[in-house]
């Protein structure tokens, strides 16, 4: 009965944690709309709560957050349905690399983290929906998504990934 009660407070927890992640997400990416929806230099600012997955305490909840947060924001994007699909796809992954990682602690496995979801942010983004979807440039689509990319995952990403270590082990 008492591990019943736990596993309920459990799910309650990472339940309310991916929602506010999510709002959070889509309300961050709204807000620098300007470039987060941008085909030259793609910085989603939101794609810094990406390596929050590592830290095992959130890590589900950020993985789902990301994902809905990704559904819910680009519900207003230009590039449609696929952005939609694609860009959630992009986070799930991104953000499940990170917490398999989680695994192994250190602060060099932190930011292998956060360079691994960066690769995988630039494949679904960069390849899959801007060069093969929407038919731009390769080298023009993996410049613009990964600069944008390392400035919100690797940089903010790993700032934020580490000052939440330091509250919230």
């Amino acid at each position: 009965m008492e591990k019943e009660k736990k596993v309920e407070y459990n799910n309650r927890k990472v339940f309310t944690l991916s929602i506010l992640i999510a709002a959070l997400y889509a309300v961050i990416t709204v807000i620098f709309g300007s470039i987060s929806f941008s085909a030259i230099i793609q910085v989603r600012i939101s794609d810094s709560l990406i390596p929050l997955s590592y830290n095992r305490r959130i890590g589900k909840a950020a993985i789902y957050g990301t994902t809905l947060g990704t559904i819910v924001s680009n519900v207003i994007s230009v590039y449609g349905f696929y952005d939609i699909m694609l860009g959630a796809l992009a986070n799930f992954f991104a953000s499940y690399v990170a917490y398999v990682l989680s695994g192994r602690r250190s602060n060099l496995t932190k930011i292998l983290a956060t360079i691994s979801s960066t690769i995988v942010v630039v494949f679904f983004i960069g390849i899959m929906l801007f060069h093969l979807v929407l038919q731009m440039p390769l080298e023009t689509s993996l410049i613009g998504v990964s600069i944008g990319s390392f400035i919100s995952i690797i940089l903010l990403g790993t700032i934020l990934l580490f000052a939440l270590e330091k509250v919230y082990r």
